[in-house]
């Protein structure tokens, strides 16, 4: 027999036996109803949730247990906090809060000493005097009738699983973030992940953050400024947030991309040099962001709140059981994504957590924006609050996701899809209309992998995909990022060209990312015909696979550089809207491609394939080409696939 509170008012009893008596003392009950071998219980007033432990039914003492009170809408009303939470430290003594309105006794652990903590609704509080800095904590949480250790969810540090206090005083203060970007269109993104970054390359500190900002004598520099360098405005690094799956101790026992989210404050252990100096968690980023806005460049986080890894890890659930999930009708946790219970993102302190967090990155390390995983699983009254809250610590801050249609318990009108796009339209969206034209579908030849058939959508996606976006600001235009297998690999696999010709379609898509409408998105390695043997999803490979080898490709890499020089020359490119002159036509299998302006004509030849073409020169100077063309007696001739571009000075 267990007893479960399920609302204010109401108590269930697991059993189907029949109960001839039930006291809670303090409380008068009334029989409701049976069903499902339940028993339903109303009491005459409302359940002090911080208190009720004990109930007796047919004089068996039974704990009571929280139920689904935590899933109701009257839970969530009544129970919203303003106030700080975590551990706030400064010399003279640290302040230490909790918000669980359903715990029965809650203590603080600092330095191996437990401090019982004093609720007043809907936290538990304890002030201690004293200089905490770079102390462990943690907390002691009873919600029934045990003591767990819990985390502290708003742990700025974690160490070992446990948090350490920190006086964010003592913390190195950053200037704020120089990176001015006017429109999400003037960006250009290239996605990377810090061990993958620099684990081959010949610096000191491989893996690690240090290693982002050591010199590289194969580079000439950091691997920051060979980002910067080819033509990048903004590093987005896969998730450095603490997460399940690797050792920070041992780094290379394991591997893992982060999305298995273990805290939403702290920085993962697994890129720190020095696990063993604690205030090291935050500065050696600090340092990372420091170089990067030294250089000119912007560095974007990629954040992953729409999962946990598992429920019974993270620390949640055991504050108040259930109530950080989203659950079906039912009452079951939803698993949308496949990966971990969902988020319930439209849940006041579970929204208020993720806004905390995300002003937190945004003012201690000061990154220039954020990635949303499965944004789709988000709902849109979160990200505008978001958006609000990030905007006015940096009013230039990149704010977009993965507006996936995934499977949902959310109502289709709440949730942060690209359907719903006009509703948060500061955010940006992955095309993947722009990545299947041009890379084509599973096991499918794309379009810039010689697939004439796929010309009309190519030319559409070359626009900024006009049907499925309002705005170009909100396109982010990508043939290859961590997820599936790189584009060189799939050519490999789906072609049958020799690898320099392979060599030569991959510069022709890079080419293409660089001079659609939109916002380019960049795939570390992509510019030098990155491979992971195939393995689609490597999340959790070793290095041997997810390592980038730094291969010479002088050619593919000064051409890269050449192309994204001239969209940044030419503000055609990064129109936020069609307001200049937009042309796409066919000739035969090229496509031509024309950008005009009052003063500038840019007309494109895109060519997807290998047979030998002859075409009368445009008006204008030739500007770039992908590949080696001839020019004879006013006609172009090549055999190659790529982009070539006309400059016309207009008067």
């Amino acid at each position: 027999m267990l007893a479960f509170i399920d609302d204010f008012r109401v108590i269930r009893i697991e059993d189907a036996g029949y109960i001839t008596q039930i006291h809670l003392p303090g409380y008068n009950l009334q029989w409701v109803k049976n069903e499902n071998n339940n028993q339903f219980f109303e009491t005459d007033r409302d359940l002090e949730l911080h208190l009720v432990d004990t109930i007796w039914v047919d004089n068996e003492k039974l704990a009571l247990q929280i139920g689904l009170v935590t899933l109701k809408e009257t839970f969530d009303q009544r129970f919203r906090y303003e106030g700080p939470l975590g551990a706030v430290c400064t010399k003279k003594q640290t302040d230490f809060y909790l918000f669980t309105p359903v715990a029965k006794a809650v203590f603080v652990v600092v330095g191996g000493k437990s401090y019982p903590m004093t609720y007043k609704m809907p936290v538990w509080h304890l002030s201690l005097p004293g200089d905490y800095h770079l102390e462990k904590y943690h907390f002691q949480v009873r919600l029934v009738d045990a003591l767990d250790e819990v985390d502290d969810p708003y742990a700025k540090i974690i160490y070992q699983q446990k948090g350490i206090i920190v006086d964010l005083n003592r913390v190195p203060k950053l200037e704020p973030s120089p990176i001015m970007l006017k429109n999400n269109v003037d960006a250009v993104i290239y996605e990377g992940h810090v061990r993958d970054l620099t684990r081959f390359l010949d610096v000191s500190d491989p893996g690690l953050f240090d290693g982002l900002i050591a010199r590289s004598e194969k580079l000439e520099g950091t691997v920051l400024e060979y980002i910067k360098n080819l033509g990048m405005t903004h590093l987005q690094l896969l998730p450095i947030l603490a997460f399940y799956g690797v050792d920070e101790i041992n780094k290379d026992s394991h591997y893992n991309w982060g999305y298995n989210p273990a805290h939403y404050f702290a920085l993962e252990g697994w890129f720190i040099k020095n696990n063993n100096n604690p205030l090291e968690k935050i500065t050696a980023f600090q340092n990372v962001v420091k170089h990067a806005h030294s250089i000119g460049l912007g560095i974007n986080l990629d954040v992953v709140y729409n999962h946990v890894f598992t429920r019974k890890t993270f620390a949640y659930d055991k504050i108040i059981p259930g109530y950080f999930y989203r659950h079906d009708k039912n009452n079951q946790l939803t698993e949308s994504c496949g990966c971990g219970p969902d988020v319930e993102t439209r849940r006041f302190m579970v929204r208020r957590m993720i806004v905390d967090s995300l002003v937190f990155l945004a003012e201690v390390y000061r990154v220039d924006g954020f990635r949303f995983d499965l944004m789709g699983l988000m709902d849109i009254e979160t990200m505008r609050l978001i958006e609000k809250k990030l905007k006015s610590i940096n009013p230039n801050v990149m704010l977009y996701g993965e507006g996936w249609m995934m499977d949902s318990v959310m109502r289709l009108e709440e949730r942060a899809t690209m359907a719903n796009q006009n509703n948060f339209p500061m955010y940006a969206h992955f095309n993947d209309y722009f990545r299947n034209t041009m890379r084509g579908e599973t096991n499918q030849k794309g379009y810039a992998m010689g697939n004439i058939q796929l010309i009309n959508q190519a030319m559409e996606a070359l626009v900024g995909s006009p049907k499925g976006y309002q705005s170009l600001n909100q396109t982010i235009n990508y043939v290859e990022c961590h997820d599936d297998m790189t584009y060189f690999d799939k050519l490999m696999s789906v072609s049958h060209h020799s690898l320099q010709e392979n060599h030569q379609l991959q510069d022709f898509v890079n080419h293409l990312v660089a001079i659609a409408l939109g916002i380019p998105f960049y795939h570390a390695g992509q510019e030098l015909y990155r491979s992971k043997q195939g393995v689609a999803n490597s999340y959790q490979d070793s290095d041997h696979i997810n390592g980038i080898r730094w291969h010479s490709y002088p050619t593919s890499v000064d051409r890269l550089q050449v192309i994204l020089a001239i969209r940044k020359q030419f503000s055609m490119y990064r129109q936020v809207t069609n307001e200049n002159k937009t042309l796409t036509q066919k000739h035969g299998s090229l496509i031509i491609y024309q950008l005009e302006d009052e003063q500038h004509q840019l007309t494109h030849y895109l060519k997807t394939d290998f047979k030998p073409e002859t075409w009368a020169l445009p008006e204008g100077d030739l500007l770039f080409s992908s590949q080696n063309v001839e020019i004879k007696n006013n006609f172009l001739y090549t055999k190659h696939p790529g982009v070539i571009i006309f400059h016309k000075q207009k008067k």
